[in-house]
């Protein structure tokens, strides 16, 4: 069931759009702060759409990807700042202008339109012209739509982005998010020359050590009650292990909704600026969305997130509490 005001883009809006682009020269694209695969390659996946028709398009993202996904073309090209050259703002998979981050400088971009791709049903319809679908599993199916619409050649760099960017969000096909047109659309991606079976492998299934290692310590920390599995990574915890990278949960929370017990499923974890990312997943016919809405963040029914501030205790007991509200509604 789609909630929030969701109202899924028009033939007008996608008209807008495509208007919006074409009368752009240098477009500053932004996916959202702490970016997963779907964030990346479809930042990616954009960038080189637009690079194919003449645009001048900078990749930017607040926050480092995860090096596993440095296969993927002009991944060294995202930055994380932005000066004020540019005429059109791109955000993509990002639900509202907070998940911009700090690319995004009012004081230099605020007079500037901006263009929306998502599919996150709680997104605030922040843009000048927003397209949001939010049947799709992925933004990278969204911007396939785009690449369609505007019949841009579907070259192998914007294929294997935006495959990977599919692959991620749907965890390979397995989440319930995943759709005969999720698969339609990986199909015309591999057909286009993106290799699925080494996009699974980098993007899925190969994991840094260090993950291993905050994913043993996380489980170790786990709380089980009731159908709630909840667990914290602090910063302390990543100092004592001595890991450099200081975001991420490791995959913490999709192993613990998957496991027999649990019918929802969260991880705090304290990023460098000692806010609390939360990252909540839910079993069918629970709507962690919801919560990661009523908290400034959001996401789907299945998987939503939001950033609280501290301490690490403050937040888990406002949000454990709602989402016991969530197992006991459902």
């Amino acid at each position: 069931m789609m909630t929030f005001g969701y109202k899924r883009a028009t033939e007008q809006d996608w008209q807008q759009a495509e208007q919006l682009l074409r009368q752009s020269k240098r477009i500053l694209a932004i996916t959202h702060m702490s970016p997963d695969g779907d964030a990346i390659g479809s930042l990616l996946g954009f960038t080189h759409a637009m690079r194919a028709i003449g645009k001048t398009v900078t990749p930017a993202c607040q926050d480092k990807a995860q090096m596993k996904f440095a296969y993927l073309p002009s991944f060294n090209e995202i930055r994380d700042k932005a000066n004020a050259d540019y005429d059109l703002i791109v955000g993509i998979d990002c639900s509202d202008l907070q998940r911009l981050g700090s690319v995004y400088q009012p004081q230099l971009h605020k007079h500037l339109p901006i263009l929306v791709f998502d599919h996150h049903i709680t997104n605030t319809y922040y843009g000048t012209v927003n397209i949001v679908i939010g049947e799709l599993a992925s933004a990278a199916e969204v911007i396939l739509q785009l690449v369609q619409r505007m019949k841009i050649p579907l070259a192998h760099d914007i294929a294997t982005s935006l495959l990977t960017g599919l692959v991620s969000d749907t965890q390979a096909f397995r989440t319930t998010s995943t759709t005969a047109e999720s698969m339609a659309a990986a199909m015309t991606l591999m057909k286009a020359g993106a290799p699925l079976t080494e996009i699974i492998t980098k993007a899925v299934v190969t994991q840094p050590f260090d993950n291993i290692r905050v994913l043993g310590e996380g489980i170790r920390n786990t709380k089980m009650d009731d159908g709630l599995a909840y667990s914290t990574i602090s910063r302390k915890l990543r100092n004592e292990l001595g890991i450099k990278d200081d975001r991420g949960d490791g995959g913490l929370v999709t192993a613990l909704i998957n496991t027999y017990e649990a019918k929802v499923a969260a991880v705090f974890t304290e990023n460098p600026e000692g806010k609390i990312e939360v990252s909540m997943r839910g079993r069918p016919g629970y709507d962690v969305s919801q919560v990661a809405l009523e908290f400034g963040g959001g996401g789907h029914a299945p998987a939503a997130g939001c950033t609280l501030p501290g301490p690490m205790r403050d937040a888990v007991n406002r949000v454990v509490s709602r989402l016991r509200q969530v197992i006991i509604e459902a």
